[in-house]
C-alpha cells in the first residue's frame, strides 16, 4: 500500500512539474530521447589490414542502418558478409578496445586480404588465384590493385580441369599447386615462373606436373602421385643438386624428370639421355 502511495506521489509531483514549467520538461524529454537514438545507432568502425583493397570496398558490406544492438548480436553474420568479398581470406568484428561503455558504438573490424600467387586459364578464361588457391578475379579485366611488378610474379598454372564439370578437382589441383609450389621453391632458392599438370594430375588432385623457374630454359617434372616412393621434398632437393651441377649446362638441356625413385632424367637437345642421382 504504501508503495502505491508513493507511485502516486511521485506522478503527482511529475504533472505538477510538468505544468509549471512545461518548456524545461520537454527539453529534458527531447535531451533523454536524442541520448538514446545516439546510444542505439551512433557507431564508429575502424578497419585493420588492408592493403590492397580500399577502406570504401569493406564498407559496402556493413549494415551501417542496423543498430548498435544488431550489430552486437550478429557480429559472425557480418563477418561472413564482409568475407564474401573474394580478396578477403578472413575477417573479424569485435568492439574496439576500452572499456564499457565507451567502447558501446564502436567496433573493430580485422581483414586479411587474399596474396595473389597463380595466373590459370579455367574454362578458357584467366583468373587471378591466390596462394591457398582461392579464385581472386578474372585476368583479363580491370586488375584492381596488381601492380605490374605484382603480374610479372604471377605462376602461370595450365592443365586446370573444367571448373563447371569438377569443381572439386579444380580445388584439389590448384590446393596440390600452392602447397607444391611453396615446397620446391623453399629447397631449390629460385622463384617459379610457370606450373603445368600432366598425365594423371589433370585427373587427379595428385600426379605429375612440370615447373619452369625463372632463368632455367627447360622445365622440370615432379609428381606427387600416390604410388611414388619418393617425397616432393626429395625430389625439390634433388633439383636443386642438379641444377647446381648443369648451371654451365642449360642451353643444351631440353626437360628433366624427376619423378622417379632413385634418379633424376635429363632429356638433352637431339635426343641425348642422361641419368644421374645428385
Amino acid at each position: 500500500m504504501r508503495l502505491l502511495y508513493t507511485s502516486i506521489i511521485a506522478c503527482s509531483v511529475l504533472i505538477l512539474h510538468y505544468i509549471d514549467n512545461p518548456a524545461r520538461f520537454q527539453h529534458g524529454w527531447l535531451w533523454t530521447s536524442t541520448k538514446t537514438v545516439e546510444l542505439l545507432e551512433n557507431k564508429e568502425v575502424r578497419i585493420e589490414g588492408l592493403r590492397v583493397l580500399s577502406r570504401t570496398e569493406i564498407e559496402r558490406a556493413l549494415p551501417f542502418d542496423k543498430s548498435v544492438i544488431w550489430w552486437h548480436v550478429n557480429s559472425t553474420g557480418i563477418q561472413g558478409k564482409i568475407a564474401e568479398n573474394p580478396w578477403i581470406a578472413a575477417a573479424r568484428l569485435e568492439s574496439c578496445p576500452g572499456m564499457w561503455p565507451s567502447n558501446w558504438g564502436c567496433f573493430l573490424v580485422s581483414v586479411t586480404e587474399r596474396s595473389p600467387k597463380f595466373i590459370a586459364t579455367v574454362d578458357n578464361e584467366r583468373w587471378v588465384i591466390s596462394d591457398e588457391g582461392a579464385f581472386i578475379m578474372p585476368a583479363d579485366g580491370p586488375l584492381y590493385g596488381l601492380t605490374a611488378d605484382t603480374l610479372m610474379n604471377l605462376v602461370a598454372v595450365d592443365g586446370i580441369a573444367s571448373r563447371a564439370h569438377s569443381p572439386d578437382l579444380v580445388r584439389a589441383q590448384l590446393a596440390l599447386a600452392a602447397r607444391s609450389i611453396a615446397t620446391i621453391e623453399s629447397f631449390v632458392a629460385r622463384t617459379a615462373d610457370s606450373l603445368r599438370f600432366e598425365g594423371r594430375g589433370r585427373l587427379e588432385g595428385r600426379g605429375d606436373f612440370a615447373v619452369t623457374f625463372k632463368g632455367v630454359p627447360f622445365p622440370i617434372v615432379f609428381t606427387t602421385a600416390a604410388d611414388s616412393l619418393v617425397s616432393l621434398e626429395e625430389q625439390a632437393q634433388r633439383c636443386a643438386g642438379l641444377l647446381t651441377k648443369l648451371k654451365d649446362r642449360f642451353a643444351e638441356i631440353e626437360r628433366v624428370d624427376l619423378a622417379f625413385t632413385r634418379v633424376g632424367v635429363v632429356k638433352f637437345r637431339g635426343d641425348v639421355v642422361a641419368r644421374g642421382a645428385p
